[in-house]
């Protein structure tokens, strides 16, 4: 039987984690968010420069990819690696497209502005290093990651999600996207 997946993608501060909540109890499937792995090697390795922050990052990768190939299934939370950013930057998804695997892409949409705004309002951990950013900066930061293409893994169902989303709607999508069980 192929392993469900439903990779949740988007803009940082689109709404992922979110969502990802939401969808877990109505799919039955457990959640798998980089961010709280990424938030354990901080509270277990301590808290250091962009340098090490980006190598905790490449590490909770693995552990993510480790934890969701042990489940019969799960909703993946991160922000993802596309096409045009830089080779160690954002969630590798080669991976996810193997026979054995069923995807089904959930892409959160919401404004530009209130992606930045939830971003800069947001309370992640320490070792994120988000504080060091003005809201014109990320801003800026998160304009340029629109020019970059959507994550091309599996259908995707993109939903709005600058307001509360539809979730009977969104189960229904993916479930449909999903083989019969």
């Amino acid at each position: 039987m192929r392993k469900p997946f439903v990779v949740i993608s988007g803009l940082p501060g689109s709404g992922k984690t979110t969502l990802g909540r939401r969808l877990a109890p109505e799919l039955s499937l457990p959640l798998i968010d980089k961010d709280e792995i990424l938030d354990r090697l901080f509270e277990s390795k301590g808290i250091g420069d962009t340098g090490w922050r980006r190598a905790l990052s490449r590490e909770s990768d693995v552990i993510l990819q480790n934890e969701a190939m042990s489940s019969d299934g799960a909703i993946l939370v991160s922000f993802w690696h596309s096409p045009g950013m830089p080779s160690d930057s954002g969630t590798p998804t080669d991976w996810l497209d193997t026979p054995s695997h069923h995807v089904v892409n959930v892409h959160c949409v919401c404004d530009l502005e209130v992606a930045a705004s939830r971003f800069l309002q947001r309370q992640r951990h320490p070792g994120h290093l988000d504080g060091g950013s003005s809201s014109v900066e990320r801003l800026e930061s998160l304009r340029k990651l629109t020019h970059l293409p959507p994550l091309d893994i599996g259908p995707r169902i993109a939903v709005d999600t600058s307001e509360e989303s539809d979730l009977t709607r969104v189960v229904r999508a993916i479930r449909d996207s999903l083989p019969s069980q």
